[in-house]
């Protein structure tokens, strides 16, 4: 008589979510044990330069100037951090801005509806094209660089068509404390950019969501097969992405006060580029959000320091572009370097 031995196969979601799971120790010890601290130093030594071979950089209106200006970019890359996290990518977000910044015009100045009405309206453009986004790599497989690569041209005409290319003028003083106001002599948009960080962090170091959204970016059959709801988690991730860069058209639109189907233009790539620089993977599984808000402050630092010293506007862009490469490689260098051989 044989006697047959049956084995309980290893629970997948309990292994896996173990290993995605952030660490337990305290924020900021993980903090300066990570990639990020290398950010950190940089920055340093760029503000310290610049504050040598220039003095316009370092003076109180300039630093206020580029804290407006990072925080808009951290809020827009705080959303493309989470899709990146799951592997995918979006590069309409600067074409939402774009259309965003047209619908809020509308329904503030043309519309005339109260503020409590006409924000949420015009977040809801974002939103809404965030959603589009989602449901249409979900439901068609399309890869999302397609996807939202469509969704690029379609906001952007929107915006130009709605409008003809014109500008709309006319806020009033409320609205334009959004962007040009202080509380505490700290900027507006600095406060509101703070609350997405930490609030985005939370999600994804404290919450199921977070490990999933990580775990889909690892290994999304994986993921399938353990029971996680991923075409819900890319859903989330994208309606995230094209919220935050509604908010961050709106903060934008109140700084400059106007509403232009212009704005926005490349603003997806500085944010991919922000996310990439702070330590996260275009293949997925990996990002942090104090990385992303790292590379967002170098980059508009980069921008200002390279405007102070008075560079010609046709070789910033390709500066930029170098910082960002350059970034990429080291980052990858020391992934690299950090990896145990076994056996």
């Amino acid at each position: 008589m044989v006697e047959t031995k049956s084995e309980t196969p290893p629970d997948p979601p309990a292994r896996v979510e173990q290993a995605v799971t952030p660490s337990a120790a305290p924020f900021w010890q993980r903090a300066l044990r990570a990639r990020e601290s290398g950010l950190v130093l940089v920055l340093i030594a760029l503000l310290v330069l610049l504050a040598v071979r220039t003095d316009s950089f370092v003076t109180l209106d300039n630093l206020v100037v580029v804290a407006r200006q990072a925080a808009l970019v951290v809020i827009i890359a705080v959303g493309v951090t989470f899709v990146i996290a799951t592997g995918g990518i979006d590069l309409s977000v600067g074409s939402v801005v774009a259309l965003t910044s047209v619908a809020t015009g509308y329904w503030v100045i043309v519309a005339d509806l109260p503020y409590v009405v006409a924000i949420p309206f015009a977040l809801l453009t974002g939103l809404a094209c965030g959603v589009l986004n989602g449901v249409l790599i979900v439901l068609t497989r399309v890869p999302p660089f397609i996807i939202t690569l469509g969704m690029l041209g379609i906001a952007r005409g929107l915006a130009l068509g709605l409008t003809s290319g014109s500008t709309q003028t006319g806020f009033a003083p409320p609205f334009l404390a959004l962007g040009q106001g202080s509380w505490l002599g700290i900027p507006i948009p600095v406060w509101i950019a703070a609350v997405v960080a930490v609030a985005a962090h939370l999600v994804l170091s404290r919450t199921t969501l977070g490990r999933h959204v990580y775990f889909t970016g690892s290994n999304e059959p994986a993921a399938v097969l353990s029971g996680i709801r991923v075409e819900r988690v890319k859903l989330f991730v994208y309606a995230t992405a094209g919220s935050l860069a509604a908010l961050s058209s709106l903060l934008e639109t109140a700084r400059l006060s106007v509403a232009q189907p212009s704005a926005g233009v490349g603003y997806e790539l500085t944010a991919i580029g922000a996310v990439v620089i702070g330590g996260a993977s275009l293949f997925g599984g990996r990002g942090t959000i104090l990385g992303t808000v790292l590379g967002a402050v170098l980059l508009s630092v980069i921008t200002n320091g390279l405007i102070a010293l008075q560079v010609s506007a046709y070789w910033q862009q390709a500066i930029q572009g170098a910082v960002i490469i350059l970034a990429v490689m080291l980052n990858e260098y020391r992934s690299r370097r950090s990896v145990v051989p076994t056996g």
